[in-house]
């Protein structure tokens, strides 16, 4: 069997850590190539942004030229000095980092070519426009063409390097999705093959184990049974020295016996009453040796009845000893020698095997007897106390230190057990520390039973609530509702009941003095040792300042969004009028200047709405009037309307058949031309918008797919949220506030509806909402 355990532990180890260094060589591969690819796909981006800041200075150069030609004004020129050298750097760090690329390499050559001819018409027209020439549009144009024909190069080399990135990312994805599940594999086969062998350790363990405590058990019955065999052989002994020293009594009772009947059968004659009283005497005699023999009986069964009973309270103390969790127990005699040891603590105090019987404790203990010697002659002096001491690995230790006597009160040995409290100490550190967090925390920490009957009530609930502990505990929480929202207490008892935990639930209770307070809840449940809900924590927070500071700002935004409404409103319509004056103006600058502000007067205008909407929606003013519409007919409205004022995407429909809903007709109306505006405005390279309606279990549920930027999974819960945007290297040039979502997703919870968002990075994005038919 040993030859058997050894050579399984072998070949599980072995076995075990060649998987380990499999797994390890596999590890360290992967992560290579997952390196070379990470940087591979930062190579390529910091190409593309190299060659965006280049387009981006050459912009500006060209920017600073035309109010410089439209104004006279030097000052224009800033932005066109020094263009031509940080263009060109920055074509040359592309130039660089495309060095192993001879595609890139040709793309970027026409760029240089083409950057040094626009630099030239820029530097012709400044120098036409400093001499007093006239500046004609034949001039203005081949500026133009010259700027398309660089904006075109650049492009190009950006799709190469794009689709190079396509392909990079590929590999780094390719390797991020294989190389987990080939670890997670082998990593599998090895705890398997560990687990096997780890079972066929342990199953050979335990076999020995059986089999060393059966022979065990069976050499100590042995034991036992030659002891009772030697005691009984000499009982025997004894018994059979006795019985000869009795046969020798009586063959010499025999003789004088025989020498009286003798003398008085001689005598018989003369006196038959001597010889009857001489008869019973016999029997007497007889009857006391009868006698004598029951008493050595009973006092052997006694003998071996006293023993069995030694032999099981001893058994006792050892089952009881080494089932004492974290002790030590030792039990010395009056001479200081150790007659037991037991506990598992044995090897953590010194006792590191079963050897130390008979020895006296000073040789065993050394220094630690010397320094408790006092405390031991206490006890073997009959006294009984307890002591708190720290063990050499610095545990807390309490020790019992117990005389032990016989049944006239004579001590005949000692009892020592040492118990590690060091748990028990860091527990009563811990609910002390608990404690003061409790009585010394702004926000009332409450418990009750799930009857809702309060069991405690810390200082903060006093000053927050206005009651005394002594007038809550043992009261219904109920006390603290409002009648207006006496449900919520079985909603929050019905979700604790299920093990949920209830987190910042803001609400309303109220004081001692009939006010009601804004608090933000978070609620546990309290479980026994078994896991059993026994009962509940809650924690509530005063937010009534918090509530008032939200007021104030969403009056103060709904303030401000309404006095800029007005000048925004006769902004508009100058830039309006101008408009219209400068469609037949020459100066194709200036009508573009005049496009543009009108595109971001509008965009200001929107987002003065969103920001007037968000105040009325938070303080209830924004009014839902509903009334029964076609939802197809809405849909084709708001497409026709985009299809009009868009060129770079084309919208295509696929409506519902008869969807009738009872809703807001206008804000419905927002919803959806907000979501396809976010489809354009983030999908800027897609070319397909995708409005669909279907009827799905008694609702009408529309959607918009786009195949622009995508969403990350971990954006996806958050972008409902108010104010929160998406921030990418892809969105950081795309105006907003992260209104509009917002304002759509309370819009569709009014009408009892639902939406979301489904997303894959790099893809697209498809937003739904749905709204039950009227």
């Amino acid at each position: 069997m040993k030859l058997n355990f050894n050579r399984n532990l072998q070949l599980g180890y072995g076995f075990s850590i060649l998987i380990l260094l499999t797994v390890g060589i596999i590890s360290y591969n992967t992560l290579n190539n997952l390196l070379d690819s990470n940087k591979a796909v930062a190579h390529s981006n910091l190409v593309i942004q190299k060659l965006e800041s280049a387009m981006s200075v050459m912009k500006d150069a060209e920017t600073g030229q035309r109010g410089y030609i439209l104004t006279g004004k030097a000052v224009f020129l800033i932005p066109y000095h020094g263009a031509y050298e940080r263009a060109a750097v920055l074509i040359n760090e592309a130039d660089v980092l495309t060095g192993d690329n001879h595609g890139q390499q040709r793309n970027i050559a026409k760029i240089r070519a083409v950057l040094g001819k626009r630099m030239n018409i820029l530097q012709d027209l400044i120098s036409k426009k400093q001499k007093g020439d006239i500046v004609s549009a034949v001039d203005l144009d081949e500026g133009r063409m010259a700027m398309d024909a660089l904006r075109a190069a650049i492009d190009k080399a950006e799709n190469t390097e794009h689709r190079l990135l396509d392909q990079r990312t590929g590999v780094l994805n390719r390797y991020t999705s294989v190389a987990p599940y080939a670890i997670l594999a082998a990593l599998a086969l090895a705890i398997i093959i560990a687990l096997i062998s780890y079972f066929g350790v342990v199953r050979e363990i335990t076999q020995k184990d059986i089999l060393r405590e059966e022979l065990q058990k069976k050499e100590e019955e042995t034991a036992a049974l030659n002891e009772e065999l030697t005691a009984g052989n000499e009982e025997l002994t004894a018994i059979n020295e006795e019985l000869a020293q009795a046969q020798d009594e009586l063959t010499l009772f025999n003789e004088q016996l025989e020498q009286r009947v003798n003398e008085r059968t001689m005598a018989l004659a003369e006196s038959e009453e001597e010889t009857q009283a001489l008869n019973e005497e016999l029997t007497a005699i007889n009857e006391e040796l009868a006698a004598a023999n029951e008493e050595m009986v009973a006092t052997n069964e006694e003998l071996h009845a006293s023993r069995e009973a030694t032999l099981r309270n001893e058994r006792l103390f050892r089952s009881i000893a080494v089932n004492i969790p974290r002790s030590l127990i030792l039990v010395v005699d009056m001479e200081r020698r150790l007659v037991t040891v037991e506990g598992d603590m044995r090897g953590i105090m010194g006792y590191h095997d079963d050897s130390y019987k008979g020895k006296f404790l000073a040789d065993v203990a050394g220094e630690r007897y010397e320094t408790a010697k006092d405390w031991y002659d206490r006890m073997l002096n009959g006294e009984q106390f307890r002591v708190d001491v720290k063990s050499v690995a610095d545990a807390d230790l309490q020790v019992d230190f117990v005389p032990l006597k016989n049944e006239l009160g004579v001590v005949y040995a000692g009892l020592v057990i040492a118990l590690d409290i060091t748990e028990n100490k860091k527990a009563e550190e811990g609910s002390a520390k608990l404690a003061a967090i409790v009585e010394s925390t702004d926000d009332a920490i409450i418990s009750k039973t799930l009857d809702g009957i309060i069991t405690s009530w810390n200082p903060s609930a006093q000053r927050m609530f206005g009651y005394a502990d002594t007038e809550m505990i043992g009261q219904s929480i109920l006390k603290l509702l409002p009648p207006d929202r006496l449900d919520e207490e079985s909603l929050i008892i019905s979700k604790l009941k299920n093990g949920d935990r209830v987190t910042h639930f803001d609400t309303q209770r109220l004081t001692s003095d009939g006010r009601i307070i804004d608090v933000s809840l978070t609620i546990s449940p309290i479980r026994d040792a078994q896991g059993n809900i026994t009962g509940v924590s809650k924690i509530a927070r005063d937010i009534s300042e918090k509530k008032r500071d939200e007021l104030r700002k969403n009056d103060f935004i709904g303030m401000v969004s309404h006095e800029l409404k007005t000048p925004l409103t006769s902004l508009m319509a100058l830039v309006q009028v101008t408009n219209a004056k400068l469609k037949e103006s020459p100066d194709s600058f200036l009508v573009g200047a005049m496009d543009k502000a009108n595109v971001q007067v509008k965009r200001m205008s929107s987002m003065i709405n969103g920001f007037l909407n968000v105040s009325r929606l938070e303080s209830g003013k924004i009014a839902i009037d509903k009334e029964e519409f076609d939802l197809d007919e809405l849909i084709r409205e708001v497409v026709d309307e985009h299809t009009l004022t868009i060129t770079t995407h084309v919208i295509h429909l696929t409506d519902c058949d008869r969807a009738h809903i009872n809703a807001d007709r206008d804000k419905i109306s927002s919803v959806l031309s907000n979501l396809i505006s976010n489809a354009i405005k983030y999908s800027p390279k897609g070319h397909d918008i995708m409005v669909k309606c279907i009827l799905v279990n008694g609702s009408a549920q529309v959607s918009v797919k786009d195949e622009g930027m995508g969403i990350k999974e971990q954006d996806l819960p958050k972008i409902f949220d108010r104010y929160y945007r998406v921030e990418t290297n892809h969105t950081r040039h795309i105006s907003g506030f992260g209104i509009g979502l917002y304002l759509s997703a309370e819009i569709i919870r009014r009408h009892n509806g639902k939406i979301w968002a489904e997303s894959k990075s790099g893809v697209g994005s498809t937003f739904y909402f749905s709204l039950p038919l009227g």
